[in-house]
């Protein structure tokens, strides 16, 4: 069953995500897709309350099914409007970075879950990370004004020299 939602939800994300980011790449500006942003990590910040409540395999499925479609808006939209914004010339360092706090973010949340799993069960869990999740969304509001409206072109800042130039550089 639960190999069955995992499946469910990746090829529902996989299937629904190309879409939603054409759709949202037509639509010049990043105010679409910051709503997108955060009505996708809102309606997946509900999902594991949810969980609190299921009794049957099927309402597990619809679960994922909503989750895979919320997670199909948030993360094209996040990766865009991030890319919109990477200082020109230190694009990988950038994605690095980005990629490195996922990973922390997920190891630190994965080792905590398993303790509190432990401990306290994973009713607690479910909560927790629905409130998480609504703190994540909230905090995207301050970043707001930062999104480009509709038609606006993006001002890049000024290039700054990296940390690491070929000039100093071992490799």
């Amino acid at each position: 069953m639960v190999g069955f939602a995992v499946g469910l939800y990746w090829i529902t994300k996989s299937i629904v995500q190309p879409f939603l980011a054409r759709y949202l790449d037509r639509n010049h500006g990043e105010i679409d897709d910051f709503y997108f942003l955060v009505a996708g990590l809102f309606v997946a910040g509900l999902v594991p309350l949810g969980y609190l409540f299921i009794t049957e395999p099927w309402q597990l499925y619809v679960l994922e099914f909503i989750h895979a479609v919320a997670m199909a808006c948030a993360i094209p939209t996040w990766a865009g409007i991030f890319t919109r914004h990477i200082d020109k010339g230190q694009e990988a360092f950038e994605w690095s970075i980005e990629s490195t706090a996922l990973g922390f973010g997920a190891g630190i949340a994965g080792m905590l879950g398993g303790v509190l799993a432990e401990t306290v069960g994973f009713e607690v869990i479910f909560i927790l990370v629905s409130v998480f999740s609504m703190f994540a969304v909230v905090i995207l509001f301050p970043v707001r004004p930062l999104i480009m409206p509709r038609g606006k072109g993006l001002v890049r800042p000024a290039m700054r020299r990296p940390p690491f130039s070929e000039e100093t550089s071992a490799f």
